[in-house]
């Protein structure tokens, strides 16, 4: 049996209920993983600033991983942080209008600039992106860019996935990050990377993790742990890095995960 010593889970349609909502009692679970000598990680792809107050509570024994692997804190201090080249974001700015087809969004380290044609949905934008404003014109800013992001209102997110990942795949990561969202970062982004990273400060072997995901964006993660576990209804696509299929999140499955390696010793057989 291997001892684990690092447990990491995406955030929504994994760990969170789909109303947004952290398992009952969590923030004690956690306090109980790191009481086992185990860290936790919360690895999103949503923003460092969305995450540092849901996490606030217990902020003293976790780790974040925002903006799909961007940005890496432990115990509050930035590990890691990687920008896209400002040529890349005005080169990405004119692809998706030559596309005609969703709305562009800046994920900075402070706060989202979003196209001002979609403030229409600015209750649904509001959401994911706490901290945000709209502009009129994306290309006369100038301030480090951590992701691009495409949000897509009426889910086209999968439909337009191949004619962004097909052109710029080379150049750039690109992956879902939800039904609504088209993630586009520095070729070397990913949570995988950065866990991989977060391990090395901790001295932990991928072999001694355990992930959870549920969409395209947390392939790397799981990729790279010796355990990883998908939600009951995650993408097909992530079965073949699988451990195994759990239960729901909205049935707080990744919560039972993690207390069933605590009452088992810190392992999994």
């Amino acid at each position: 049996m291997t001892a684990i010593k690092l447990i990491a889970s995406d955030l929504d349609h994994t760990l969170l209920t789909d109303a947004g909502e952290l398992p009952p009692d969590f923030y004690r679970l956690i306090r109980r993983v790191h009481a086992a000598g185990i860290h936790f990680v919360a690895a999103s792809g949503r923003a460092l600033y969305t995450l540092q107050p849901m996490f606030a509570p217990v902020q003293d024994c976790v780790s974040l991983i925002a903006e799909n692997g961007a940005f890496v804190v432990r115990d509050g201090q930035e590990v890691a942080a990687q920008y896209l080249d400002a040529a890349d974001v005005t080169a990405l700015l004119h692809y998706t209008k030559a596309q005609g087809l969703g709305y562009p969004i800046l994920c900075a380290k402070e706060r989202a600039y979003i196209d001002a044609s979609a403030k229409a949905m600015a209750p649904f934008l509001g959401q994911f992106f706490r901290q945000y404003e709209f502009v009129d014109d994306l290309m006369a800013l100038d301030v480090p860019v951590a992701k691009y992001t495409v949000f897509f209102a009426n889910k086209e997110t999968a439909a337009a996935f191949s004619d962004y990942h097909t052109p710029l795949g080379d150049r750039f990561h690109v992956t879902i990050g939800g039904d609504y969202f088209l993630d586009i970062m520095h070729q070397g982004v990913n949570k995988g990377t950065a866990i991989t990273t977060l391990g090395d400060t901790l001295g932990v072997t991928p072999a001694e993790m355990v992930t959870f995901g549920d969409n395209l964006n947390d392939t790397e993660m799981l990729q790279v742990a010796g355990y990883s576990y998908i939600v009951a209804a995650a993408t097909p696509k992530l079965d073949p890095y699988a451990t195994a299929r759990i239960g729901s999140n909205g049935d707080f499955a990744v919560a039972k995960k993690i207390t069933q390696i605590l009452e088992n010793g810190g392992t999994l057989a």
